[in-house]
């Protein structure tokens, strides 16, 4: 890609000192509901998977991500982040699955999908934005 990363990037990978900051809580950010109903079948099939103590969404993710960790050890990359946040026009943000930082210190914004998730609109319509926005083209894995 040849670009540098973003200030705002930067000051976020140094906070993850080169591996995955644990995943924000979801909705909301308060403690997990318990309850004894059982499990609803996500949408896209996947299956949450933790890996290092850290949660991925789907086994692919899990996947991509020792991949990338591989690829740290051997030298290859600088530092690897996950879920990496990148503000958007009108207020919102596209939250990458994964932003891997070269040797050389250029940077790729990586996101784990599956056909199916790769054509849902909303994640289309964001790709895009980052493109024209933040000049950042997402690599699918």
């Amino acid at each position: 890609m040849g670009r540098r990363v973003p200030e705002d990037v930067e000051q976020q990978l140094r906070r993850a000192e080169g591996g995955c900051k644990q995943p924000q809580q979801a909705c909301g950010g308060g403690a997990e509901k318990e309850t004894n109903a059982t499990p609803r079948r996500r949408k896209y099939g996947n299956e949450p998977v933790e890996i290092d103590g850290k949660r991925f969404d789907s086994k692919h993710e899990a996947e991509v991500w020792l991949q990338l960790k591989a690829r740290r050890d051997a030298g290859e990359l600088r530092a690897v982040m996950c879920q990496v946040r990148f503000p958007l026009p009108g207020k919102t943000w596209y939250v990458a699955d994964f932003m891997v930082v070269k040797a050389d210190g250029t940077f790729e914004v990586l996101d784990a999908k599956s056909p199916a998730t790769a054509s849902n609109p909303v994640y289309r319509m964001k790709k895009r934005q980052m493109l024209e926005v933040n000049g950042i083209d997402i690599v699918e894995v």
